[in-house]
C-alpha cells in the first residue's frame, strides 16, 4: 500500500544498515584472520548467491538487495518505478544516480575469502608541481684521469732517480764485483716476491695447507741455491776460488740430485686421508718455484755473461733503452692513450702507448750508444748504430710482454704489485720483468753479430 518511493527508502536504509553490520563484523574476524579483500575487486557474481562464509542464510536478504542495484556506470532499469534518485552499488557504497554524496560514514567494505587475499592500493599521482629533482653535476673523468696519471709519473720519477743514481756510484766504485752483487740480490728479491704472490693467493682462498709437506720452505730455498751454482753463483765463486768449472758442474748435479730425493722420500712420508690433495697442492707450489727459477732468475743471469764477456757499457745501454720505452709508454698512455692494447692482462696499457714508446725507443737508440759504447766515436765497434736500432726493436715489441705477462701473473692471484720493495714502482718483478726478457737476446745477438766483426 505504500508508494513506490518510500519502498525505495526503506530499501536503501535496509541496505545502508546492512552495509554497516557488514563491515562491523568484517573488522572484527579482522583479528582472527589474514584472508581479506576489497568487495571492490570480487566479481559482481558474488553476490547471486549468499557467500558460503557467513552461514545459515543470515545475510541472504541483503545479498539479495545488493544484487538488484546496478553497478555503478551501468544503464538503469526503465520502468517499475524508478526514478532519477535510484541508487545504484559502487562496490563500496550506495549512492544515488543523481550523483549526491553517499549518507553516512563511507567505509570500505571487506569481504573474508576462504583462500586468497585481493587488495586494492590507490597510490597517490605525483603532483604536476613538483620540482623535478636537480641532476649530479658532470665530472670530467677523462682530466681526472689523466691529472691522476701525470701525479703517479711524478711520485714514480724520484724512485727512478734515486735507483739510478745508486745503480752509476755503485758500478762506478765496486765495478764487476759490485754489479754481480747487485745481480745477485735482484735475483733473490725477484723469486721470494714471485713464490710469494703464489703461496699468498693460496692461503687467502682457503686452500689445503701442506701439513705432510712441512719442509717445503726449506726446499724452496734449496731449489733457489742450486740455480745460483748453475748461474750467477758459479761466476762469484770462480773469481773468488780456485775451483774448476768440472768441480762446480759436479756440485750443481748433486744439488739437484738431493732435490729430488728430497721431494719423492717427503711426497712417499705423506699418510693422510687427503693425500692427493696434498700432493697437488705442494706439486703446484714446486712449479711456481721452478718457473720463477727458469723466467726470473735464469735469465736474469744472462747479464752476468755480457758483463763479463762485453763490458758495462753493453749492459747499461739495452737496460737504459728498456728504461726509455716503459717511460714513453707512459707518457703516451697519459697524453693521448684511447685504445686498449690488452685489457683482459694489462688494462693501462694503451695501443698509441705502446707504438709511441717503440718509435721513441727507435729514434734515440743511435745517439745514446755512440754516446755510451765509445764516447761518441763506436769504441770501434763498426755498424754501431745498426746494431743499437735492432736491440732498440727487441726493447720495443717483445720485452713489453715480459711485463705483460707479469700483469697476468698479478691478475690471476689478486695482487696490485708483486711487493713495495720500491716505492711508487712495486716490487722487483714490477721494475725488471722487461729487463729480465732483454737479457738472454742481448747476449746471443752480441755473441753472434758483434763477434763477428
Amino acid at each position: 500500500s505504500n508508494p513506490p518511493k518510500t519502498k525505495i527508502a526503506v530499501t536503501m536504509r535496509a541496505a545502508q544498515a546492512s552495509l554497516l553490520l557488514l563491515q562491523f563484523s568484517s573488522h572484527l574476524s579482522e583479528c582472527s584472520s589474514s584472508s581479506f579483500g576489497r568487495l571492490g575487486n570480487v566479481s559482481p557474481h558474488a553476490f547471486k548467491k549468499p557467500s558460503s562464509h557467513r552461514g545459515n542464510g543470515k545475510y541472504d536478504a541483503h545479498d539479495v538487495v545488493l544484487h538488484h542495484l546496478p553497478r555503478g556506470g551501468q544503464q538503469q532499469p526503465s520502468g517499475g518505478g524508478s526514478s532519477s534518485s535510484t541508487p545504484t552499488y559502487h562496490g563500496n557504497y550506495v549512492s544515488s544516480s543523481a550523483g549526491e554524496e553517499p549518507k553516512g560514514t563511507v567505509m570500505p567494505a571487506v569481504v573474508q575469502t576462504t583462500s586468497t587475499t585481493t587488495t586494492t592500493t590507490t597510490t597517490p599521482s605525483a603532483s604536476a608541481t613538483t620540482p623535478a629533482p636537480t641532476p649530479p653535476a658532470v665530472v670530467l673523468s677523462s682530466a681526472t684521469s689523466t691529472n691522476s696519471k701525470l701525479a703517479n709519473l711524478q711520485e714514480r720519477t724520484g724512485p727512478a732517480v734515486v735507483m739510478l743514481g745508486a745503480t752509476y756510484l755503485l758500478l762506478k766504485y765496486t765495478g764487476s764485483k759490485g754489479f754481480l752483487g747487485l745481480v745477485f740480490l735482484i735475483q733473490l728479491k725477484m723469486y721470494q716476491e714471485s713464490t710469494s704472490v703464489v703461496e699468498d693467493y693460496k692461503s687467502k682462498s682457503g686452500a689445503l695447507e701442506d701439513d705432510g709437506i712441512g719442509s717445503y720452505e726449506l726446499q724452496k730455498w734449496w731449489w733457489f741455491a742450486t740455480a745460483m751454482m748453475a748461474t750467477t753463483g758459479r761466476k762469484m765463486i770462480s773469481d773468488n776460488t780456485s775451483w774448476s768449472m768440472d768441480q762446480m758442474n759436479l756440485i750443481t748435479f748433486g744439488m739437484s740430485s738431493i732435490s729430488l730425493l728430497w721431494a719423492v722420500i717427503q711426497l712417499a712420508m705423506v699418510d693422510s686421508p687427503s693425500a692427493e690433495a696434498i700432493y697437488r697442492s705442494y706439486l703446484g707450489k714446486v712449479a711456481s718455484c721452478h718457473f720463477s727459477l727458469l723466467f726470473l732468475v735464469g735469465q736474469f743471469s744472462f747479464w752476468i755473461k755480457t758483463a763479463s764477456e762485453y763490458g758495462l757499457a753493453w749492459i747499461l745501454f739495452p737496460a737504459l733503452l728498456v728504461i726509455v720505452n716503459d717511460t714513453m709508454a707512459y707518457v703516451f698512455g697519459v697524453l693521448i692513450g684511447k685504445h686498449k692494447l690488452i685489457p683482459r692482462l694489462s688494462p693501462k696499457k694503451t695501443v698509441e702507448g705502446f707504438v709511441g714508446a717503440g718509435l721513441s725507443t727507435m729514434a734515440v737508440a743511435a745517439p745514446l750508444a755512440r754516446k755510451m759504447i765509445g764516447g761518441g766515436d763506436g769504441g770501434g765497434v763498426s755498424n754501431l748504430g745498426r746494431h743499437a736500432v735492432i736491440l732498440a726493436l727487441y726493447v720495443s715489441f717483445v720485452s713489453p710482454f715480459g711485463g705483460f705477462l707479469a700483469s697476468a701473473t698479478k691478475r690471476a692471484h689478486g695482487a696490485k704489485d708483486f711487493g713495495n720493495f720500491i716505492p711508487g714502482h712495486g716490487g722487483a718483478v714490477d721494475r725488471f720483468d722487461c729487463q729480465v726478457v732483454t737479457a738472454p737476446f742481448v747476449y746471443l745477438y752480441l755473441k753472434i753479430f758483434l763477434s763477428s766483426e
